[in-house]
């Protein structure tokens, strides 16, 4: 008989121990699409682009006056001057490149800045959910990636790395 209780300890210490871990998993990219700073972020965005297109608006008009001004006087232009209204017209030109390619990046930075900080809200309350009800790992399933383990969770690396011969 206590044969037969030590066996079956034994068999259901491990399973016990198994239950400890508690998996779980959430959908980020859901969770995203929901949250209401969202629409703050492009909202931001859209304002932030049109500041920069009501400003490339002007640098385009100025540049097509600038040409008309260049074509229509073209035949009475000593040629020093259309030199100088010809290089006008070029660094005009590459003024309007340049800001156009800093308007791009600047408006990419800002809204992978604020996706970001949306981003680590959402891990930050995934973090709070599992540390308030125990579980080891929860696991995004949106991005195939681990969103919150515990401190208790085990790292078997130096295992892994030994049984494999390495240091």
């Amino acid at each position: 008989m206590i044969k037969k209780i030590v066996l079956v300890l034994l068999f259901a210490l491990p399973v016990s121990l198994m239950a400890q871990d508690k998996l779980g998993y959430v959908n980020i990219q859901e969770i995203f699409q929901v949250m209401p700073d969202l629409t703050e972020i492009e909202k931001s965005i859209a304002d932030m682009n049109e500041q920069y297109k009501k400003e490339l608006d002007v640098m385009y008009q100025e540049y097509y006056a600038k040409a008309k001004e260049y074509q229509d006087n073209l035949n009475t232009m000593a040629e020093t001057i259309k030199a100088r209204r010809q290089s006008e017209i070029v660094d005009l030109e590459k003024r309007i490149g340049t800001f156009q390619q800093q308007a791009n990046e600047e408006m990419q930075r800002k809204q992978m800045e604020l996706i970001q900080a949306l981003r680590e809200k959402i891990l930050k309350a995934t973090g709070e959910v599992g540390a308030e009800s125990n579980y080891t790992y929860i696991f995004d399933i949106s991005s195939q990636s681990i969103a919150y383990h515990s401190p208790k969770a085990v790292d078997v690396t130096p295992l892994v790395k030994k049984k494999l011969g390495l240091k």
